[in-house]
């Protein structure tokens, strides 16, 4: 058992016989609980012919176990009022609830019936493949979620890290119940599996419960790496042309790395790089925002975020513009992403350090947040920062580190993706060409 000071509660951490870790992050001064079963497998570990596998397998596990139909999974839930969810992302699918924290044992029992004994009835899974795909049509037509799986493949090609998570729409009419089987006996092992609870619940009995229920979870027939191995960074330029808008919604992308090999499961170069994106496109007073929206008029929105997970992260600029302004817009972002590698301002740092700490605390006081934060710590790094060292590390970081985060990204060619009114390939590799020149 691993324990982890906090300050004011202390982290459990255990790893049963099989293999599954058990999560427990106490908060007594809330009075609700989030439980959540998180297994590390995503759309990177499927195929061109099983794209989208995983987030069927989401839908479906709601529609019926060896002992509830679907009508009572909904109904369980709801008198308690606690709020059901989940997701697939590209290295992570996860089922959680949130409730009262006297109901944790309660939320727990019923989210690893989900997850251990879903039974994909036939029937169910027909009609959901048609929501499913009204869903994937939906998407599709959107410029601006389709601007983010373009993003994707300019990151990583043809890599199944570049292939979208909800899955193509051939895939999705033609996938069965075996298939689904398939997968889950594959990926949904001991190995994979996280069980965690964060808010105001007896520790003691929560541990011993999830023990119980979990014990006997299967392992995997193969080895399961502790790392999987990170997916190549391609850095290409993409674009799809949408005729029915007056926008361009634009994404580029910077893979972020550590300096040294070593540092990949640091929880401190992590920090580091979340200073550089929040530094750079965090707030209104941030200077990609106050250059192209309050100074310039290029855009109404405009950021940057981080986007990570277990062994990988980029660096991603999203903006919203005409096409008479785009030039302009991308010009003005090298520029600003050139002024950083050569000098941090201490006003920026300041801000950027003060920000990310307020989202640590505030994640502290959000069950759900505080959960899927160290459940994304422990997959990244082994291990679960409390946040008295996060913020203690964060304060610690220098311009130089900050600095040297954007000199690193910058070495590499841009990821451009483009989608919107009278865009091409050609503009794509022209706006990329030009952000590298000024790297």
């Amino acid at each position: 058992m691993g324990l982890l000071s906090t300050g004011h509660t202390t982290i459990t951490l255990r790893t049963l016989a099989n293999g599954v870790r058990l999560l427990a992050i106490p908060m007594p001064h809330v009075q609700s609980a989030s439980v959540g079963v998180f297994l590390r497998v995503g759309s990177r570990d499927e195929t061109p012919a099983t794209n989208g596998i995983g987030h069927v397998l989401e839908h479906m596990a709601f529609k019926g176990t060896t002992t509830r139909t679907v009508q009572a999974i909904n109904l369980d839930a709801e008198r308690l009022g606690a709020d059901v969810n989940a997701f697939t992302s590209k290295d992570t699918t996860a089922y959680f609830m949130t409730g009262l924290g006297r109901h944790a044992g309660h939320l727990l029992r019923m989210t690893a019936d989900i997850v251990l004994n879903s039974t994909f009835p036939e029937a169910e899974l027909q009609r959901e493949l048609d929501v499913i795909r009204h869903e994937a049509i939906e998407y599709d037509e959107d410029p601006e979620d389709a601007s983010s799986d373009l993003l994707d493949r300019a990151v990583w090609g043809d890599h199944p890290m570049g292939m979208p998570v909800i899955g193509t729409v051939g895939n999705i009419e033609g996938f069965t119940r075996e298939d689904l089987v398939r997968h889950v006996r594959s990926y949904h092992v001991a190995e994979n599996t996280v069980v965690a609870a964060a808010g105001n619940f007896d520790v003691e009995a929560w541990l011993a419960l999830a023990e119980e229920l979990f014990c006997a979870m299967p392992s995997a027939s193969l080895p399961v790496p502790q790392a999987p191995e990170p997916a190549k960074y391609r850095g290409l330029a993409v674009a799809r042309r949408y005729s029915q808008v007056s926008q361009v919604f634009v994404n580029i992308a910077y893979p972020l790395s550590p300096a040294r090999a070593d540092e990949i499961k640091q929880q401190r170069w992590r920090l580091a790089a979340s200073l550089a994106v929040n530094l750079f496109g965090g707030g209104m007073s941030a200077p990609l925002v106050d250059r192209v929206r309050e100074q310039l008029g290029l855009a109404y929105t405009a950021h940057s975020l981080m986007d990570t997970g277990d062994v990988w992260a980029n660096f991603v600029i999203h903006a919203v513009t005409t096409p008479d302004k785009l030039d302009e817009l991308v010009s003005s972002t090298a520029s600003l992403l050139r002024e950083q590698a050569t000098k941090i301002e201490a006003v920026q740092l300041e801000r950027a350090k003060n920000q990310l700490i307020v989202s640590r605390v505030r994640a502290g006081e959000r069950t759900y947040v505080a959960m899927e934060q160290a459940v994304e710590e422990l997959f990244a790094c082994g291990t679960v920062t409390p946040t008295a060292d996060a913020i203690a590390a964060i304060e610690d970081i220098g311009a130089a580190e900050v600095q040297a985060v954007f000199e690193r990204m910058l070495a590499n060619p841009p990821a451009v993706a483009i989608a919107g009114k009278g865009v091409s390939a050609r503009t794509a590799k022209q706006l990329a060409a030009r952000l590298a020149a000024a790297g």
